[in-house]
């Protein structure tokens, strides 16, 4: 049967984006098959350029130019300031957070008024501006997937959404943020908060600037994410306090920046900050490598899922498989026809 062929077009191509390039190229026979397409690239962005791929362009093939340094050698590198204006079906964003998400938000507006969907790793857009953008998304008739934003590779949103359908949820409660956990740990076990953070850095879960994780806003862009898209509310991160790490913030080894969000008679109540953990609590329990979250429902129990540990491998399986859920939406099912934009 002859496949659909879905173009792409891909910001960022940092750790996460090249996992993405890595798991469509490795996969590709399994992804093709269980949605009867084929993922092609048509245009890609990293730190140092952004280019065009006329004809197209497989992901191992642009993995090799993005180790090679250089993404543009067989595509048409755009001018400062131009973007993607050629047809392709789906945005995917990997790139690193704006601080106010503003730039990201004008492309997904912009590239769904143009007819594309949207599928994205990225915090600060939906953090800062969620009701442009998803109300932009129902008057364009478009998705935007974000499943990656919050728990990395753990499964949320598309859990939730496809098993617990006739739930409300009652209460979330969660570890969304594996850098600033870790460096609390650390500090609880006595090191200072210095040493933690360069520890976390060796160990490739902490950037070079990693004040966003320690300081709190990293958690603080998922709590908020969390609270619009399960519990319906219309946060902004600067309407939202939060709690980050100070140097002398943990003194004992329970103590974790957690997520709770609680729907109340009077209110959703939504906290993020440091909080010390019972030994038998659920949150307790998880490795210093782990993301996880458990959650209250009407009808579907408590759910509890966690990872072993977390990291830009997991980020991007999540990332393509919102890709794969959009295409079983969208695209399958129409072979040798695909949607042209």
């Amino acid at each position: 049967m002859a496949k659909n062929r879905v173009s792409i077009a891909i910001m960022g191509l940092g750790n996460v984006g090249k996992n993405f390039l890595s798991i469509l190229d490795r996969q590709s026979s399994l992804i093709s098959d269980r949605t009867e397409c084929e993922f092609i690239i048509a245009a890609a962005s990293d730190s140092r350029h952004s280019v065009l791929y006329r004809n197209g362009i497989q992901p191992g093939e642009l993995l090799d130019l993005k180790s090679g340094g250089d993404i543009s050698t067989k595509g048409q590198p755009l001018r400062a300031g131009e973007t993607f204006a050629s047809s392709f079906h789906v945005l995917v964003d990997m790139s690193t957070a704006s601080p106010d998400g503003k730039r990201e938000r004008d492309v997904y507006v912009d590239s769904m008024e143009t007819g594309k969907d949207i599928v994205t790793a990225n915090k600060s857009p939906l953090a800062n501006h969620w009701s442009d953008i998803m109300d932009c998304s129902r008057q364009q008739g478009k998705s935007v997937l974000f499943e990656a934003t919050v728990a990395g590779g753990v499964p949320l949103f598309s859990l939730l959404k496809y098993s617990c359908g006739p739930s409300r949820l009652v209460r979330f409660r969660g570890i969304v943020s594996l850098t600033a956990n870790f460096v609390l740990r650390k500090m609880g076990e006595g090191l200072t908060f210095e040493r933690a953070v360069r520890m976390a850095q060796e160990l490739g879960i902490a950037e070079t600037n990693y004040t966003d994780d320690t300081g709190g806003v990293d958690a603080a862009r998922k709590t908020v994410i969390l609270a619009n898209a399960l519990f319906g509310l219309n946060l902004r991160l600067a309407e939202f306090k939060f709690q980050g790490i100070t140097s002398s913030a943990a003194t004992e080894d329970s103590s974790r920046l957690i997520t709770e969000i609680v729907s109340e008679p009077d209110g959703t109540k939504v906290f993020s900050g440091i909080r010390k953990l019972d030994a038998g609590d659920f949150l307790a329990s998880f490795g210093e490598m782990s993301l996880g979250y458990e959650v209250e429902t009407e009808f579907s129990g408590k759910l509890r899922i966690s990872s072993v540990s977390d990291g830009p491998v997991e980020t991007a399986a999540a990332v393509v498989n919102d890709l794969m859920l959009l295409a079983g939406q969208k695209f399958q099912g129409k072979p040798g026809n695909p949607v042209r934009i």
